[in-house]
Parts: C-alpha cells; structure tokens; sequence
C-alpha cells in the first residue's frame, strides 16, 4: 500500500504537473481532522479578496513551453498571476506579479521529497517573487512557520474539499474542489478577485511531448529537481483521464462569468475550453 501510495506522490510533480491524489488518499486532508479556530481566522480573511480588481484585467502564467516564444515583457505594468516555478523566467523580474500561487505541498509531495527541498524552493521563491502576495494550501503553514519563510509577506491560506465533478454556483477560497493541477487553482483565485479579463500563457497541457515539457530545464532551474522515478504508471490513459477531468473543470470555471481566453502560443495544444486570443493582439502597437 505504501509503495503504491509513493508511486501516485511522485507524479504529482512541480509546477504545472501536480496530479491528484485518489479519493481515498485525498480525503485525509480534504476531510481532515477539526480546523483550528486559528486556521479558520486565516481562512476568513479570504473575503477580503473577493472582487478585489473589478473591471481590471489578468494575465496567469503558467509554466509551458510556449512563453519561451512570447515576449513577456509586455506584461510589465499588467496584471500578472504567477505559478510555483515560473519565477525562474528570465522577465520575471519585468512582469512582477502581484499574486503567485502554490498548489498544497506537504499533503501532495511530503512522502516524495525532503522537507529541505520545499525550504530550499520556497527561500529561492521569496526572493524572485519581490512583494507578490502567496497563495498557499493551509496544511503548509507549518512548513512556513518553522523555517521562516516568506517572511514580512502576504500570504493568503485556502483549503481544497473532494470534488463532485458538479459546477459551482460560487467560489470559496476556504472550499476549493480538489486540483489536478495549479493551473485550476490559479483560475479560481482570478476568479474570486473578479477580474473582467482573464489571459491563459503556457497552459500547454502538452503531456504527449513529455512529462517535463517546461519552459525551463528541471534538471538545472528547480531546487526540487523533479524526476522520473517510480512513473511507469504514468500512460496514456492515465493522462487522458488526468486531462479529461481538468478540461472539465475548466469547463465550470467558464461558465461561471465567460471571462477566460487562452492567450497561447503553442499551435500542437489542445486547450479547446477557452475562446483562442492573439497574444500581441491585446497590447497597444
């Protein structure tokens, strides 16, 4: 049991690859233990977040290949939603973020890495993300807390809960249905803001090229050094299942203001969800 336990924690892998436990793996944080009075402090501050930037638009990064043949540094001055690793991006430092979003670490990834490796990747994070407020999983606090990290930064906590496969009618940052991937997460958090506009870049989802198609090489610019051990479960089929059920959510988060484009560059995606949008097409010439 454990050792296929640790084969379905090593694929959940950093950034853009984070697959979800199963249903009884989940359930041991998504139902767990009585919430602290403290951690439901933390959780209800989140409201303070709500439509925060109406009428503003947003642009997510993600970690695909693709940005790698956009030019980003159109983004200086916009509104920027940044994921886990993409802070290596030789333009971050243009783009700055205001927001960077982290999917749940130790729940997801406790059992495959040491705990020095997160500290490691998230002291590196602190410094290349400059003042961008963190959005992290509650169960992290503790890693947080105990090495001192992020500090003098916002950082907003959420919670995820088991996912129905129904659409919401609302969002709650306290209650957000279980991820396969930060990508999902990061939409939800844009959502919860109230953007008007909100731009997909590298959302590739190209998991028929590889399974660390990035546009970095994980070998030299991740601390965690993601790899390839113990993912011979990893086929077809378990990413087309993996994918079928994101596109699905996809799908409900679209639905709740139609306000997503997919704003890509890489012509062999499939992300068909979102309404296609030319990319230099949204800047002033």
């Amino acid at each position: 049991m454990a050792y296929q336990l640790n084969k379905i924690l090593a694929n959940w892998v950093i950034p853009s690859g984070y697959l979800r436990l199963a249903s009884k793996v989940r359930s041991g944080f998504t139902k767990s233990e009585k919430i602290s009075a403290e951690s439901l402090a933390l959780l209800e501050k989140n409201k303070q977040l709500l439509n925060r930037h109406t009428g503003k638009r947003c642009f997510i990064l993600g970690a695909g290949s693709s940005i790698a043949q956009q030019d980003l540094k159109k983004l200086a001055g916009e509104h920027v939603i940044s994921v886990s690793n993409t802070f290596v991006h030789k333009d971050f430092s243009i783009i700055k973020p205001k927001y960077h979003v982290l999917p749940h670490l130790m729940h997801g990834h406790g059992r495959v890495y040491p705990q020095e490796k997160f500290v490691d990747w998230l002291s590196q994070m602190h410094e290349k993300t400059l003042d961008a407020e963190i959005v992290m999983h509650l169960g992290d606090k503790g890693l947080v807390d105990t090495n001192n990290l992020f500090p003098g930064r916002v950082i907003h906590w959420n919670e995820y809960t088991q996912w129905s496969g129904e659409c919401q009618n609302e969002i709650d940052l306290a209650k957000v249905p279980s991820i396969w991937s930060v990508s999902e997460l990061a939409i939800t958090v844009a959502l919860y803001l109230g953007y008007e506009k909100i731009y997909l870049l590298g959302f590739d989802h190209d998991w028929f090229n590889g399974l660390f198609v990035y546009f970095y090489d994980h070998n030299t610019d991740h601390a965690i050094k993601p790899n390839k051990e113990n993912l011979d479960h990893v086929d077809a089929e378990f990413q087309m299942r993996r994918h079928a059920e994101m596109f699905k959510k996809y799908k409900c988060l679209y639905n709740m203001k139609a306000n997503i484009y997919n704003a890509n560059a890489n012509p062999q995606h499939y992300l068909d969800v979102f309404p296609k949008v030319d990319f230099y097409s949204l800047f002033n010439q």
